[in-house]
């Protein structure tokens, strides 16, 4: 041992030096070089005679009150390593004052029935390990149920007996590790005696008991007898996906199991029960909502969005404000489920979110509402925030005829831009119910554009004459918006009122009268004389576009000149189609 600094446990180890290793097991600096010390006394002790191992027992016995965890078990595996010269010195440490060393005993032993030969050594361990299952530390009861379930299975039948009994009382203890680790250790003994103590066991309050129950239990070649076993079986694997193809059979188990300890369990539970749209369990959802833990908040607000239920309205509001950021975009699914009015503000708010997912989901949310809250998106259109006129207009377009006598009572009564954006809205949604309101709207100076477009978008011939005078306005745009309006339609009547357009002085009408003819020729709703007016407007209609000015002399008299500069815009330059 040097005098300064740590052992060197490397060189110890090469030169076997025993009582150099355990000696190191003292160090009080570094656990490691603890650790390592018992590390390597397990690997030097394997092949050294029997009195040579026997005479690091007191040694190591007393390591076992290490506080370090990596440690304790590098002595434990030591003790192991010891072989049969351990068995008698470990079965007296079962019974001492120190509850670690108690505790390292049962483990040792526990590992000394994997390696041993010597099933005669080994049955002496099993009634002490029996009394060490009534322990009053929970650690000791608890490595000496999973001692046992190594030692008897190397035992003949009749010496499991005991051992069996025992750890099937032990599947009561009142720490759910003892109860796991016994449960644990049935399943390796193989005894089917402990078939219908583990059945019962699968209804454990712990879900870690319940899974090594039902591991257990398929060792021992166990299979349901009936469904609610069955259901017993997968709540206690976490089989979620098994659980949701057996329908509505589950739900009073699953209902139990959304309120487990474990959280994975009440989480996987509420999952299943939204996807099976079972109503009951809103109230379970209700409460998960407020969990502790967030993913458990996530599947109540995941759930709550499947079933749709009414009655979530007001905490999934509150649950809008929860700090997880997957549990808010859930709830904001949730809110559109339920299409309730109630929730069609606070989804409004979002709209004004910069985060656009939110956003995104929101608006869907809203679509799924529907009539319930077109009532109260309709303002929206007329927002300060150019962003949330457009978002409201697309969900009110999405929600589609549930929103067109509101917004036929929107374009009829209420100021710009609500009805401007009514009447777009009413065109893309494309009901003939909005025909005649839009046809009014024509009259209305500030609308005359919006409806004419909106006309085209629906389609409906009984637009084609209010449609047709606005050809003669004295403004381009409106001239514009009704040739479009019209080549939508595709009504022949059309044609010998758009073709005086094509010689305007505004390039704009030009192209959208030839737009809407070549339209027209296309859709194959025109007889052959109106589509040979048009093909008589080819030449004008395919003429390349040219804006550019002309300079003119104009010469009055032999000492009067001046300069006269035209600006001419001539062509169209669309393609016609092939015949």
């Amino acid at each position: 041992m040097p005098l300064f600094g740590p052992p060197n446990i490397d060189a110890l180890k090469i030169r076997r030096d025993i009582k150099g290793l355990l000696s190191a097991l003292k160090y009080r600096g570094d656990p490691t070089v603890r650790r390592r010390a018992a590390q390597a006394l397990a690997e030097v002790l394997e092949g050294q005679p029997p009195e040579t191992r026997e005479k690091t027992i007191p040694a190591l016995l007393v390591a076992l009150e290490e506080v370090d965890s990596s440690v304790f078990q590098a002595v434990v595996g030591a003790l192991s390593a010891v072989g049969q010269p351990a068995i008698l010195p470990l079965i007296g440490a079962l019974r001492a004052p120190q509850e670690r060393v108690r505790e390292g005993a049962a483990r040792a032993l526990g590992r000394l029935g994997v390696n041993l030969n010597e099933p005669a050594y080994l049955r002496l361990a099993v009634d002490p390990l029996i009394g060490a299952l009534r322990d009053s530390a929970f650690v000791v009861r608890r490595a000496a149920a999973w001692a046992l379930g190594n030692i008897a299975p190397r035992l003949d039948t009749a010496s499991r007996g005991l051992p069996v009994e025992n750890l099937i009382l032990c599947l009561r203890d009142a720490v759910p590790e003892v109860r796991q680790f016994a449960a644990g250790a049935l399943g390796k003994i193989g005894e089917g005696r402990a078939i219908r103590p583990l059945v019962s066991t699968l209804e454990d309050e712990s879900s870690s008991v319940r899974k090594t129950a039902a591991e257990a239990l398929s060792v021992l070649g166990w299979h349901p007898t009936n469904p609610r076993e069955q259901v017993l079986e997968w709540i206690a694997l976490q089989n979620w996906e098994r659980l949701q193809q057996m329908g509505e059979t589950p739900v009073p188990q699953l209902l139990r199991a959304a309120k487990d300890q474990d959280r994975d369990v009440r989480a996987g539970a509420m999952r299943v029960l939204g996807r099976l749209g079972a109503p009951q369990g809103v109230e379970v959802f209700l409460q998960g909502l407020h969990d502790v833990d967030a993913e458990v908040r996530r599947a109540a607000a995941e759930a709550l969005e499947q079933v749709g239920s009414p009655q979530a309205v007001e905490v999934l509001l509150q649950a809008l404000r929860d700090r997880d950021r997957e549990v808010r975009r859930r709830v904001i699914r949730a809110l559109g489920r339920t299409q309730d009015a109630r929730a069609v503000p606070p989804l409004l708010g979002i709209l004004k979110s910069h985060e656009e997912e939110f956003v995104q989901i929101a608006m869907q949310s809203l679509v799924q509402i529907g009539l319930n809250g077109v009532l109260a998106i309709i303002p929206a259109l007329g927002d300060a925030d150019p962003f949330v006129q457009e978002r409201a207009a697309w969900v009110l377009a999405q929600i589609g005829s549930a929103a067109v006598l509101p917004l036929i009572q929107a374009l009829q009564i209420s100021p710009p831009p609500v009805n401007e954006y009514a009447a777009r809205i009413l065109g893309e949604i494309g009901d003939t119910r909005a025909v005649y309101p839009l046809i009014n709207a024509l009259e209305n100076p500030a609308l005359t554009g919006y409806a004419a477009q909106a006309l085209g978008k629906i389609g409906d011939s009984r637009a084609v004459l209010p449609l047709l005078d606005l050809l003669n306005s004295n403004s381009d745009a409106i001239r514009q918006a009704a040739a479009l309006a019209l080549g939508n339609i595709g009504d022949p009547r059309a044609v010998d009122a758009l073709i005086p357009l094509l010689k305007s002085n505004e390039r704009a009408t030009r192209w959208e009268a030839a737009s809407a003819l070549l339209q027209m020729y296309r859709s194959n709703r025109l007889d052959i004389i109106a589509k040979r007016k048009i093909l008589a407007q080819r030449d004008r209609i395919t003429e390349a576009h040219a804006d550019h000015q002309s300079h003119v002399d104009n010469v009055r008299s032999s000492d009067c000149h001046r300069d006269e500069i035209y600006h001419l815009d001539t062509g169209i330059g669309l393609s016609f189609p092939n015949e």
